[in-house]
This record gives C-alpha cells, sequence and structure tokens, in this order.
C-alpha cells in the first residue's frame, strides 16, 4: 500500500495542477464563441449502431466512456473581430443521440485558429475530481499507517 501511496499522490498532483493550469490560461488567454458543426467522424450510421447497443461499427476506444463517444468535428466560428475560422475539434457525446449542430468552443485570442470543446468548466472539475481522489487517497494513508 506504501509504494502504491507514493506513486500516486505525486501523481494525482500533477494531474491536478494541469487541470489548474489549463483552466487558467482558458480564462486568461481564451474567448468562447458559438459553433455550428459543418462535418463529424460520428456516422449516422455509427450512432444508431451504438443507440442499439451494438457498437459494431465504431468499435471500442480507449478514449471512448461507458456511454459516451469521442468525437471529432469541423466547426465554424466567428472571433470577436468578425473573423470566420474553421478548426477540427474534439468532445465528449452521449452514445447512440445525435449531437448538436451547435456548441460552444473556446478559441486562443493569440492564433484564432485554435479552439477547444473542452472549456474551463471541463478542466475544474476534472481537477475536483482529482482533488476528491487525493484527499480520499491522504486520507487513507494517515488511517492506514506502514
Amino acid at each position: 500500500m506504501r509504494d502504491f501511496i507514493t506513486f500516486a499522490t505525486p501523481a494525482l498532483m500533477l494531474g491536478l495542477l494541469y487541470c489548474l493550469y489549463r483552466a487558467a490560461t482558458l480564462f486568461a488567454a481564451w474567448r468562447p464563441a458559438a459553433a455550428v458543426v459543418w462535418g463529424s467522424d460520428y456516422t449516422d450510421a455509427e450512432r444508431r449502431d451504438d443507440f442499439w447497443g451494438f457498437g459494431t461499427l465504431r468499435g471500442w476506444r480507449i478514449t471512448d466512456g461507458d456511454h459516451q463517444r469521442l468525437i471529432e468535428e469541423t466547426v465554424h466560428y466567428q472571433d470577436a473581430d468578425g473573423e470566420a475560422h474553421v478548426t477540427e475539434v474534439k468532445r465528449y457525446v452521449r452514445a447512440g443521440w445525435r449531437p448538436s449542430g451547435a456548441h460552444i468552443v473556446w478559441y486562443d485570442t493569440a492564433d484564432p485558429d485554435r479552439a477547444t470543446a473542452l472549456g474551463p468548466g471541463y478542466w475544474l472539475l476534472s481537477a475536483g475530481g482529482l482533488a476528491v481522489a487525493l484527499v480520499m487517497l491522504i486520507s487513507t494513508a494517515m488511517q492506514h499507517p506502514a
């Protein structure tokens, strides 16, 4: 148990710090924009296959979770200056359900062609989950000293 705690604590700390860093950079230098989806790698045939619980067309991928898929989409959006941009973003959607045709992306103000669908809320929730796991790990280590 001591070896697990020795390796898990720094790993959770690094993950927590990375999530907080991503959230801070998104708040500081990135801006949200409404994006319209023009194309997706999640086809209607794959969606229907997932809806009925087969999942044979798309297959299992390590990035997919339970009842969710990580898809890649081509989106069009405008920055604060009104310039149009096109980029590829990845986002999680519910497996078997039709993804929405519009959503929020966050773009880099220094390079508006760089965008992400994972906003600061995603990174703050991830940091919260890692913080809870870290507190539970340290609490367990304190209750069961070797």
